[in-house]
C-alpha cells in the first residue's frame, strides 16, 4: 500500500502548512489592491554576485477586468516599469496577447491574470530592488494604475516557491519562429498597408497577428486578407505616415492554436 494512505488527513495539513510558513529566499512585495485587480511583483533567489536578477509582475484580473500588451493597438494603456533604487534598468518581457474587440475598437491584451517576467540589472550590493509602475485595467471603463512596488532580496542556493513562478512565467514567453508557426518578413503594399504572411501548422485556430513598432509608430489590428492551410496573409494599416517614419524595428508577435513566436524585423519606408 502506497505510504501517503497511511498518513492522517490532519498529519498532511500539518505537514504542508509547515513547509508554507517557511521563510520566502526570494523577495515578494505586498500585494497593491485595487479595484478590479491586485499587483505585486516577486523575484527569484538571489545568488551571490548576481548581476541580472528575474522576476515577475503579477496582474491577478477580477472576472470580467482586462489589462494591455506592450503595444494595444489603436487605444490603450501599455505597461511601463521605472527603477526607483537598486537597480540601474528593468525590463518587461510579455506573453502573447488576445485581440479584445469591442464596440470602440480592437485592442491587444490579457483577459485573464496574468504574470509579466521582468529583467533586473541590479547595483552592487543591492539588498532591495524599488519600482514603479504604471499600467491600464478595463472593464467598461479603463482606470490608470499607478503603484511602487518594494522586493527585498534574499540570498540562498536553494529553490523557492517564488523561483519556480518566475520560472513558470518565463517558460510562457514565445519563442522565435519554428516549422510549426514561423512570421514572414514585412513588405509594404501599393495602397500603404503592410503585409506579413505567417506559416503555420494546419491544426484548429484562428491566427492572430500583434505589432509593435514603438513609440509614434503604432499599426490598428492586422486583419487577414488571405488565408489556406497552412498560411495566413495579414494587412496592417499604419497609425502614422510610413514615408516618414525612416527605418525602425518592428516587433512580431503570432499565435496559432497553441503555437506562439515572436521575431523583430527591420522596416524601411515604402
Amino acid at each position: 500500500m502506497n505510504l501517503i494512505l497511511n498518513i492522517k488527513l490532519p498529519v498532511i495539513i500539518a505537514m504542508l502548512c509547515a513547509l508554507w510558513s517557511q521563510p520566502a529566499l526570494a523577495g515578494a512585495s505586498p500585494w497593491d489592491e485595487m479595484m478590479g485587480a491586485r499587483l505585486r511583483i516577486v523575484t527569484e533567489t538571489l545568488e551571490p554576485g548576481t548581476e541580472t536578477l528575474r522576476g515577475v509582475l503579477q496582474i491577478d484580473l477580477e472576472p470580467g477586468w482586462k489589462t494591455y500588451w506592450r503595444e494595444p493597438g489603436a487605444s490603450g494603456i501599455p505597461p511601463m516599469i521605472e527603477v526607483a533604487s537598486g537597480a540601474t534598468d528593468a525590463t518587461i518581457h510579455f506573453p502573447i496577447p488576445h485581440w479584445v474587440d469591442q464596440s470602440y475598437g480592437s485592442w491587444a491584451g490579457y483577459t485573464e491574470p496574468v504574470s509579466l517576467p521582468l529583467t533586473f540589472a541590479l547595483e552592487d550590493g543591492a539588498t532591495a530592488v524599488a519600482v514603479d509602475v504604471f499600467l491600464g485595467i478595463c472593464r467598461e471603463v479603463c482606470v490608470p494604475v499607478t503603484g511602487r512596488f518594494e522586493v527585498p532580496l534574499g540570498q540562498s542556493s536553494g529553490s523557492t516557491l517564488q523561483s519556480i513562478q518566475v520560472d513558470a512565467a518565463f517558460s510562457n514567453l514565445p519563442g522565435l519562429n519554428t516549422e510549426a508557426l514561423s512570421i514572414g518578413s514585412p513588405s509594404w503594399t501599393g495602397d500603404g498597408m503592410l503585409e506579413i504572411r505567417v506559416t503555420h501548422n494546419k491544426g484548429d485556430g484562428d491566427t492572430q497577428l500583434f505589432l509593435a513598432g514603438g513609440e509614434g509608430r503604432g499599426f490598428k489590428k492586422p486583419l487577414a486578407v488571405g488565408e489556406d492551410a497552412d498560411a495566413t496573409v495579414f494587412h496592417a494599416e499604419p497609425l502614422f505616415d510610413p514615408a516618414e517614419a525612416g527605418t525602425f524595428d518592428l516587433i512580431m508577435a503570432a499565435r496559432h492554436g497553441i503555437d506562439t513566436a515572436e521575431i523583430t524585423a527591420q522596416v524601411t519606408a515604402p
